[in-house]
């Protein structure tokens, strides 16, 4: 299985969690298009950042330019949930993800899920550090709402996204305690704030099909 997929320089990444275990010597590429876990996870919210995007501007994201990578590789070596401290193998991954982000300068970097979003707030230096345990839809959904309100486009932005959680038996509890709403989807919520923001920083942003 490839450590990545897409274009290193596109301004936007998607940071999975690790490779599927049972699935890393059949598929291709990190959140590779034929696991149903990047159906689950990425496409609604795409789906509703692509209409968005055309019905208020007559643009779409170039999806094909996305820069795909797992936090880490080896799913052997993610630490437990409840862990602060992570070992030397995690100090390695953490490193290397901040030197590409430091290279590349990507505008937007969505996390998949709790190990994803608390890997990239270390490697970007975040403080304080939190065992990935921390990080609930609840506490994922105030990051976001947080963080998309002080969007800037000359800096990058990390934006956390839900993995497993919104697919598995709890998803209504899901999509409410990330938008913080009874009732709410999830999708529709994060999906039109994503567009809203693109579309306001349109002219910054090299991220639309030409």
């Amino acid at each position: 299985m490839d450590k990545e997929a897409g274009d290193r320089t596109f301004e936007i990444w998607l940071l999975g969690d690790s490779n599927p275990k049972q699935w890393q010597s059949v598929l291709s590429t990190p959140l590779d298009p034929r696991h149903p876990a990047r159906h689950n996870i990425w496409t609604p919210v795409l789906d509703v950042i692509q209409d968005a995007a055309f019905r208020k501007s007559r643009q779409r994201v170039d999806t094909l330019s996305l820069y795909i990578r797992n936090a880490i590789e080896n799913p052997d070596e993610k630490p437990r949930s409840n862990v602060v401290e992570w070992g030397p193998s995690m100090t390695g991954e953490i490193d290397d993800l901040r030197m590409s982000i430091s290279e590349h300068h990507p505008i937007v970097l969505f996390s998949f899920g709790a190990f994803a979003f608390e890997s990239a707030r270390r490697s970007q230096g975040e403080e304080p550090s939190r065992p990935y345990s921390y990080w609930g839809a609840r506490a994922l959904g105030n990051e976001f709402r947080k963080r998309i309100e002080v969007f800037d486009p000359t800096v990058t932005n990390l934006l956390p996204l839900l993995h497993v959680s919104i697919s598995r038996g709890r998803f209504i509890q899901a999509h409410e305690q990330y938008c913080d709403q009874a009732g709410a989807n999830y999708f529709e919520f994060a999906g039109t704030h994503i567009a809203d923001k693109l579309l306001e920083h349109r002219q910054a942003l090299h991220v639309w099909i030409s």
